[in-house]
């Protein structure tokens, strides 16, 4: 019964040392990595600025580059399997493409208050998606 109690204190114990070293850890972490972030932030702002998107644009193109490599040659395709992935990747981009480019012509329209504009715009961003989404595929012979 003695055995139990002073090891249910070793295991209280030791998950106490396990949390104040991760306390210690993040203030490490915060005063190494945080606070001179913090300073170049407070002293220079546009620099800081620009760093972080440039970062930030870096990492977001290495994980789709990495995505996109794992996307083309996942399962050792052939190389018509292949140029079919490399065909939908592209649709798929296009239409994102035309929907983001017509929700800025949209923004840009209203907020050049031209209505005809936007109503070219947007029926432009509804056919032309159309033809991307449904028109590209191919019919299936019965």
């Amino acid at each position: 019964m003695i055995q139990k109690i002073v090891s249910g204190y070793g295991k209280l114990l030791l998950s106490f040392v396990k949390i104040l070293a991760l306390v210690g850890l993040c203030a490490v972490f915060a005063f190494v990595l945080v606070l001179p972030l913090w300073k170049f932030a407070t002293v220079a702002p546009d620099l800081y600025s620009i760093l972080i998107i440039l970062l930030f644009v870096a990492g977001l193109v290495f994980f789709a580059g990495k995505s996109l490599k794992n996307f083309l040659c996942a399962g050792f395709p052939t190389p018509q399997e292949r140029k079919k992935r490399i065909k939908r990747l592209l649709n798929l981009a296009g239409r994102i493409f035309v929907i983001l480019a017509g929700v800025f012509g949209i923004v840009m329209s209203i907020l050049n208050e031209s209505a005809m504009a936007l109503w070219i715009v947007l029926l432009l961003t509804i056919i032309i998606y159309g033809v991307l989404a449904f028109g590209t595929k191919k019919e299936k012979k019965l």
